[in-house]
């Protein structure tokens, strides 16, 4: 075998072992991020219950509180795991189908939000009337990073 030969032999094992751990790493990002926005998904989905009942302390510790399952962990999570659909790194994250998904959808949540930090139970009807709104675009972003729909997380 030439050197030539050779040498385009190497190359082509490290283009190849260079786009398997490529594909590694953002598949181990998807599966590191899956886990954390399906659990705060089914927290913010839970949410209907108590603010049918009339409730809004739920909603309060939903978005205020830490940790997995809060809004706080999800809008980390949700992002990350939509920005993990790159196909390129030259490509801004702001130009991704998944990225402006999930800013619609977080958008939609900002109206619940305000509504469940204010704590009047008088505002239930209000707050679940925004949820409903936010699951049309929580359904996209879904389909975008290839989990569950809102349905079947029900």
């Amino acid at each position: 075998m030439s050197e030539k030969c050779c040498s385009a032999l190497c190359r082509n094992r490290f283009i190849n072992l260079l786009c398997s751990c490529l594909y590694s790493l953002r598949l181990s990002a998807k599966q590191r991020y899956n886990k954390r926005v399906t659990a705060g998904i089914s927290a913010l989905l839970a949410l209907e219950s108590s603010l049918d009942a009339g409730s809004m302390g739920a909603s309060q510790v939903y978005f205020t509180s830490e940790g997995e399952g809060t809004w706080e962990d999800l809008s980390a999570a949700g992002y990350l795991l939509s920005n993990a659909f790159r196909r390129n790194s030259t490509a801004a994250p702001d130009s991704l189908p998944s990225v402006k998904k999930w800013k619609a959808f977080a958008a939609d949540i900002t109206v619940l939000e305000k509504i469940a930090k204010k704590g009047k139970d008088k505002d239930c009807a209000s707050a679940l009337a925004a949820l409903k709104k936010a699951e049309a675009s929580l359904d996209a972003y879904l389909d975008a990073v290839e989990l569950p729909s809102v349905d079947e997380m029900k």
